[in-house]
């Protein structure tokens, strides 16, 4: 038997009239008494009474029944949750972003929870060398990384922001409302530590060395808020991405690095071969955003 034969038994079932139940079923009401012939040859038994008042289930036909339509419910379950894992739509994604995503990644997922609700999203704040191992070893399926990275061929990229550093300070009355980087060379610095960020923090002392100084590092913190607090408290500046400004707390002022060597760019990078499509419907969100 196949799951045709028992949904014609179930419709004929349900509406006791042998052409009404071929109508429903698009077949002619000869297919369909075959079918049912079958299944009764298969099993044995009966399942109608055909007479002249009409079909009517038999005894063990009405027992079956049950038995029919949950094997048939589970069936129309597997073949939907088969179509919503193809599009995308269930599954397992997970997303790797730092500090520089930190307001990308949800708006991606947002858009995403518009399509279903269903997705099982794993989000995990991590330093681009974190990620990149993490890719490597397939703990993540895409994320987010400050370039330039050397990843190798087997991973493609999507550029989706640019960024560059910018030095706050604590905000006085008296306090430069212009403030060069190369004006802090005897001010004690508040840094991201290297374990939490290396490339920003290799970033921000080439940075300082392009001014022809080292930083003299007071503080090093694992988080951004962490370094803002400590300027506005007065232990000194510290460099932070320019778009990390828009989260700031008040009592601190913000001032653009000049120079080109204080940009760069964030990617979203994924292995060629995933064939998840969580990660095909993820990407095709973010990338309808780029274009936006």
């Amino acid at each position: 038997m196949d799951i045709h034969e028992l949904r014609s038994f179930a419709v004929l079932a349900e509406h006791l009239h042998f052409g009404r139940a071929a109508s429903v079923l698009n077949v002619t009401q000869p297919a369909l008494t075959k079918q049912i012939r079958k299944l009764e040859a298969e099993l044995g038994s009966p399942l109608f009474d055909r007479g002249t008042h009409g079909t009517r289930l038999t005894a063990f036909g009405t027992l079956w029944l049950p038995s029919v339509r949950e094997t048939l419910n589970g069936f129309d379950r597997m073949v939907a949750n088969g179509k919503k894992g193809a599009a995308g739509k269930i599954g397992r994604l997970r997303i790797g972003f730092g500090a520089h995503s930190l307001e990308l990644v949800p708006q991606v997922i947002m858009r995403l929870r518009t399509v279903t609700r269903e997705l099982q999203l794993s989000l995990q704040d991590m330093s681009s060398l974190e990620q990149e191992d993490a890719l490597h070893e397939g703990r993540l399926d895409v994320g987010f990384l400050r370039m330039p990275v050397e990843l190798g061929p087997a991973f493609a990229r999507l550029p989706v922001l640019k960024d560059r550093m910018a030095l706050a300070s604590a905000s006085s009355p008296d306090a430069p409302k212009h403030l060069k980087l190369s004006d802090c060379r005897t001010e004690p610095f508040v840094m991201i530590t290297p374990e939490r960020s290396p490339g920003f923090y290799r970033h921000a002392l080439r940075l300082c060395a392009e001014q022809g100084f080292h930083p003299r590092i007071v503080q090093e913190v694992r988080e951004f808020p962490t370094a803002m607090a400590l300027v506005r408290a007065g232990m000194g500046v510290t460099i932070i991405p320019e778009s990390f400004w828009r989260n700031t707390v008040p009592g601190i002022q913000c001032h653009r690095i000049a120079s080109k060597e204080a940009a760069w760019s964030v990617s979203a990078v994924w292995r060629k071969s995933d064939t998840n499509p969580a990660l095909a419907a993820f990407l095709k969100e973010l990338k309808a955003l780029s274009r936006e």
